[in-house]
């Protein structure tokens, strides 16, 4: 499960939330991060920030693509 730590609610907060929704993936929220950068935990793998956590987003969302599309 993915999980997004955040200080503050704000507007790249949102973007990520909405991202994910759309995405249909599994995420919970946690409020304690120490940090002020967004940062997002899936497994072993850890991105921070908002420009790094879109872009593996992004991969999620062609990996998702490519799978759906398999005609196996």
């Amino acid at each position: 499960m993915i999980t997004i730590s955040y200080a503050t609610k704000d507007a790249a907060f949102d973007r990520i939330l909405t991202k994910l929704k759309d995405l249909s993936l599994a995420y919970q929220l946690d409020d304690t991060s120490g940090s002020e950068d967004l940062q997002l935990a899936d497994g072993q793998q850890t991105v921070t920030g908002e420009t790094a956590i879109q872009a593996y987003l992004e991969q999620l969302e062609s990996e998702l693509g490519q799978w759906y599309y398999c005609s196996c």
